[in-house]
């Protein structure tokens, strides 16, 4: 399940340009130009994203299987991924069950409750867990049937925090509302394993301006260049005292 299900405009899975199964949410003119897509479908690419006119075009390539999807650039692009793994993921179960051939459209029965199951709204209920459900419950989870791929739920995860982020005062480009701007990067790969970096300049350098980290610096220098003259100081004397026998000097 995605935040909006909504912006999803279309998608299928193909075999080169031999569609096995689609979900079409607009008009036939979208499977077109879903056709002429898997025809220049890129190579030597696992993902692959581009936007025309507020329209977004993504590939998840599985050779020799291509799963593709066109939706509003209004959609993040790692929701559409999380969306796309998790259709690799119920079609690579279903196939495993089924004789079916990879003729066109072959898998459209089969695969059709599986895209709406996919793009249904999540209840509110699931979409966060209650302040007193427990930390290792199922209270507050998704359950999506047919799917047993790990990066489902991963994904699942990311798009879950995400939203609790902007319900504790994040907004959706990682800046918080209080003006402490965020660096966040979301990143899924293909076994579906998160990455997640929050690099926050609200917890770096709190104490620290740049006038403080001048001045420390230039006490830290001062120190060093008194260290080199003390023992520039220390040579010199114990070389004059070597020279002169100790004190002989003075008394001469």
């Amino acid at each position: 399940m995605i935040s909006n299900p909504n912006l999803i405009l279309y998608a299928c899975v193909s075999k080169g340009t031999t569609i096995l199964a689609e979900f079409n949410c607009r008009d036939a003119d979208l499977a077109d130009l879903a056709s002429r897509c898997l025809e220049k479908a890129p190579q030597f690419h696992a993902t692959f994203s581009h936007t025309v006119r507020k329209r977004t075009f993504t590939f998840l390539l599985d050779d020799p299987l291509i799963y593709f999807t066109i939706y509003d650039d209004a959609l993040e692009t790692s929701e559409a991924l999380c969306f796309l793994r998790s259709v690799r993921d119920a079609f690579r179960e279903i196939r495993v069950k089924s004789a079916g051939d990879l003729s066109s459209h072959s898998f459209q029965g089969e695969f059709n409750p599986v895209f709406h199951q996919l793009l249904t709204p999540a209840p509110a209920t699931e979409m966060e867990s209650p302040p007193d459900a427990p930390k290792h419950g199922h209270a507050g989870s998704f359950s999506v049937p047919l799917l047993s791929g790990d990066s489902t739920s991963k994904c699942l995860v990311m798009i879950k925090k995400k939203k609790k982020k902007r319900l504790f005062g994040v907004d959706a480009n990682g800046e918080s509302k209080d003006g402490l701007a965020e660096n966040k990067v979301d990143v899924c790969d293909d076994n579906g394993v998160i990455l997640s970096r929050d690099f926050s300049k609200s917890g770096l350098f709190v104490n620290d301006s740049p006038h403080q980290k001048a001045k420390h610096v230039w006490k830290k220098h001062v120190w060093v260049v008194l260290s080199l003259d003390l023992i520039v100081c220390f040579i010199l004397f114990a070389i004059w005292l070597w020279i002169c026998r100790g004190f002989k000097c003075i008394d001469g």
